[in-house]
């Protein structure tokens, strides 16, 4: 991948690269996602629904033998953080319902609530829980996720991107807004919440939550595919 890449005339640098290569997770750049409950529905993070195979990453999703919803995760916490830059993934859906997967930042302070998201946000650059819908969607998060939440959030709705194909999702992040991408093209941009000025750490996951009902049991495990994740800072 070229080191350097323009984007309305802005000149990137390349900053972090993973192409998923191998059998095992690069641990220099990612950790696994705590097992621990998300969500509703009972559902858990498991490792071992992290896979590293055949030039991909691959989230797996599934009803285990209890009957609870398990799925998978990774970031980049204490191994990468970027504020401002470019940040693309190609990524392949999952075919069924009930869970979705991500492409998302933690942001400095999420949790602080002093009614804007500059000290903190959760930025989903792409989520598929319009799955059922035949969407997706972006959205920026902030002020905690308690009574004060607050989120925008843009659904594109009928997409096309559940066919089975490789695609891009990517965000623009400056100082002034939030541009997002789908296969290089704009689909939205906000900087309705204010603009975060925090570095955040990269995710990848897959989760169930009622959002993304409903679960087809027999259509699991199912899983989403990571071909490879970029990052760029302005050169």
């Amino acid at each position: 991948m070229a080191e350097r890449i323009t984007i309305d005339g802005t000149v990137y640098r390349l900053t972090f690269e993973d192409n998923f290569e191998g059998d095992t997770l690069d641990t220099n750049k990612w950790e696994l996602c705590p097992e621990q409950p998300r969500q509703d529905l009972r559902a858990y993070w498991r490792d071992a629904l992290t896979e590293v195979k055949d030039g991909n990453l691959i989230l797996w999703a599934k009803i285990d033998d209890g009957g609870k919803p398990v799925s998978s995760g990774i970031r980049s916490a204490g191994k990468f953080t970027q504020a401002y830059g470019y940040f693309e993934c190609r990524m392949k859906w999952h075919a069924t319902t009930g869970f979705w997967g991500a492409f998302w930042m933690m942001c400095g302070n999420v949790g602080k609530v002093d009614g804007s998201a500059v000290s903190g946000a959760e930025i989903d650059i792409v989520e598929s829980g319009e799955r059922a819908r035949n969407g997706v969607n972006h959205a920026i998060h902030w002020d905690g996720y308690g009574d004060a939440h607050k989120s925008v959030t843009k659904v594109i709705p009928d997409c096309g991107l559940y066919d089975g194909e490789w695609h891009t999702y990517a965000l623009r992040w400056t100082k002034d807004e939030y541009i997002f991408y789908i296969d290089g093209k704009e689909t939205w941009r906000t900087s309705e919440p204010g603009i975060c000025n925090q570095p955040g750490y990269l995710k990848l996951t897959t989760e169930f939550g009622s959002w993304a009902k409903p679960i087809v049991p027999e259509e699991l495990p199912d899983c989403v595919r990571v071909d490879w994740v970029r990052v760029y800072e302005e050169a």
